[in-house]
């Protein structure tokens, strides 16, 4: 990626002297290096952004619980830590599924948390899993709201295609399909 605009000043001790830019160039030229400088900002800040092809759908019975990629919990350990905190959850029909997501591999990148989808049936039991989140290997994890963190994360897939096509229309560029 380009991040050194220097080469486009004039310099006077070039030895192939350049004609120098028009003065209603330089406005275009800084809202370029502005453009980039801000894709550049983001890209820095938030390098793992799971992208979206369409938006997400609403999931109001899903749960997540994030952990360390470290910790490397099993399915089972998921199961008995609901069965701790919810005696018969699988049994009664209260907990429908739990499902693992690898961030690292969906955002293609490293250090990101895992994520543990739970999916329940009501919302009584969502409401008390919400309170009391789940004890696994003597730590406390917190649970939340799956919608939330996927809609989170939805807003920074629109932040960053927003500031992309704006790079890219600086560039003079077509967005591409992703964008």
């Amino acid at each position: 990626m380009i991040s050194d605009f220097s080469s486009l000043e004039c310099d006077d001790s070039d030895p192939w002297p350049r004609r120098p830019l028009p003065a209603h160039s330089f406005p275009r030229k800084q809202y370029l290096r502005r453009v980039l400088a801000e894709y550049e900002a983001l890209d820095r800040e938030l390098p793992c952004i799971r992208k979206f092809p369409v938006p997400p759908t609403a999931q109001p019975l899903c749960l997540c619980m994030e952990t360390l990629p470290e910790e490397d919990l099993t399915h089972l350990e998921v199961l008995e830590a609901l069965e701790a905190e919810l005696p018969g959850a699988l049994e009664n029909g209260r907990v429908s599924s739990i499902r693992f997501e690898n961030m690292n591999v969906i955002c293609g990148t490293a250090g990101r948390r895992d994520r543990w989808l739970i999916t329940v049936t009501d919302f009584q039991t969502r409401s008390r899993l919400l309170r009391s989140g789940l004890h696994l290997r003597g730590l406390a994890h917190p649970l939340a709201r799956h919608d939330e963190l996927l809609l989170s994360d939805y807003r920074l897939h629109l932040r960053r295609s927003l500031v992309r096509r704006r790079m890219l229309e600086a560039l003079g560029a077509e967005p591409t399909v992703e964008d």
